[in-house]
């Protein structure tokens, strides 16, 4: 399921620019500008995206609150800095573009997760769609938050879902993770990269 061409213009017409989003972002503006300017992309990087017609419109949907748009927008907005080849549409999911939140499903299980990042050539031909983080990201979050539960034998909770969580479990393990989220970001930058690439490399058959 894909969006319509109308529905598509429409969301670019409403949604904000990378840096119009920092500015209005509400919590966790100074850990996504620490973030975004701690990415760097490799020689060898912004060669492949040098190769790459463009640029392509990217349409995301996201919130300042949540914690994987906290640590991969910036990586976008880095590469949409430093090569000129992706621009970035931002829109929130909740309440109005559930609609298309609901297009691109998690596809694990079918939930609408953020931040989604949905990929469009310069003909408007959709390319792909990448969801919320890399799957290596997901296995060390598992094992993060073990360690975190084994450091605190005093805290309940272990192996519940963060949102079932006390508050004054789940803040300390929330700083705790997003620590550790930030010593793994060039791997979180190779793995979504190395995700990204198939799509990004689909304009070039589109063109050919």
């Amino acid at each position: 399921m894909t969006i319509s061409a109308e529905r598509r213009g429409r969301a670019f017409s409403e949604a904000q620019t990378f840096a119009e989003f920092i500015e209005s972002m509400q919590v966790n503006q100074a850990d996504f500008r620490a973030n975004f300017a701690s990415y760097s992309l490799t020689e060898a990087e912004k060669a492949f995206f040098a190769g790459l017609p463009g640029p392509l419109d990217v349409l995301v949907l996201a919130h300042d609150w949540c914690g994987d748009v906290l640590a991969n927008l910036p990586l976008f907005g880095r590469i949409e800095a430093d090569t000129g080849k992706l621009r970035l549409h931002i829109i929130p999911r909740d309440p109005h573009n559930t609609d298309i939140a609901a297009a691109y499903p998690y596809p694990l299980d079918g939930s609408t997760r953020i931040p989604a990042y949905v990929f469009f050539n310069q003909a408007g031909e959709e390319l792909g769609v990448f969801i919320e983080r890399p799957a290596v990201i997901t296995a060390l979050q598992k094992g993060w938050s073990a360690d975190f539960f084994a450091a605190n034998p005093g805290l309940e909770g272990k192996n519940k879902p963060l949102g079932d969580l006390p508050e004054e479990v789940k803040q300390p393990l929330l700083k705790y993770l997003k620590a550790r989220r930030r010593e793994a970001q060039a791997e979180e930058k190779a793995a979504i990269l190395q995700e990204i690439q198939p799509i990004l490399n689909r304009t070039l058959t589109l063109v050919n």
